[in-house]
């Protein structure tokens, strides 16, 4: 991350022990894109034998518009954040809470017994689904990209909270907007209502996933 003109730069590390790449990559996204306002720019996941995974956010510090960068290195075990944001100060104490909630989110779920780690990681998975609906939608990017998202957002919370009482509300409305876009073009980007719609509806999803995770985090 390239400081902008009148930004500060602030980044920090944390080492991790457990033997889950993927999993640390989305306990620090959820850690970051759970705050308000957050959005994903950009993101990107590579694992062969050794997982590699980034993701961009835009979002505010002490009321300031600023940018969040994560990065997981698998090879090292280990995850770095840095912040661009107009309060050095501010941005400091930012990503020391932030890692402080990473750190501590990494040891309860370590704690969880087995099923539930399985069920976390669904959600965990989940809330990636919709940051990226949200994204797709924003760059215009063609249905086919969104309805990918919502499809495999809405499969991952089926299976995060299978076992619960009664049917969560989140996969009803995951499939009635998958009935309603299907049929349109999949090579064009979405009509504007719609697609405003959407997004606002994946917000939606966003929360209810948040609260599925809060269960465990």
């Amino acid at each position: 991350m390239d400081a902008s003109e009148d930004m500060v730069q602030v980044s920090r590390k944390l080492n991790y022990s457990i033997d889950e790449s993927a999993t640390v990559f989305r306990i620090t996204w959820y850690s970051v894109a759970s705050k308000p306002n957050v959005i994903l720019d950009e993101y990107s996941e590579a694992e062969s034998q050794v997982f590699n995974g980034a993701a961009k956010f835009s979002l505010r510090i002490a009321g300031e518009k600023a940018r969040v960068n994560i990065s997981v290195d698998g090879a090292k075990s280990s995850v770095r954040v840095e912040a661009e944001g107009k309060d050095e100060v501010a941005v400091g104490v930012f990503l020391d809470d932030l890692v402080g909630s990473v750190d501590d989110a990494l040891s309860k779920y370590d704690s969880l017994p087995s099923d539930d780690q399985a069920k976390l990681k669904r959600a965990l998975v989940a809330k990636t689904c919709w940051d990226r609906v949200v994204r797709e939608i924003l760059n215009k990017a063609p249905l086919n990209n969104v309805y990918v998202q919502v499809a495999h957002g809405r499969e991952m919370m089926i299976k995060a909270v299978e076992g619960d009482d009664g049917i969560h509300p989140l996969t009803l409305t995951t499939s009635g907007w998958l009935s309603k876009i299907e049929s349109l073009p999949r090579d064009e980007a979405l009509p504007g209502n719609i697609a405003s719609d959407l997004a606002k509806k994946s917000i939606e999803w966003k929360r209810e996933t948040q609260e599925v995770i809060g269960r465990y985090l």
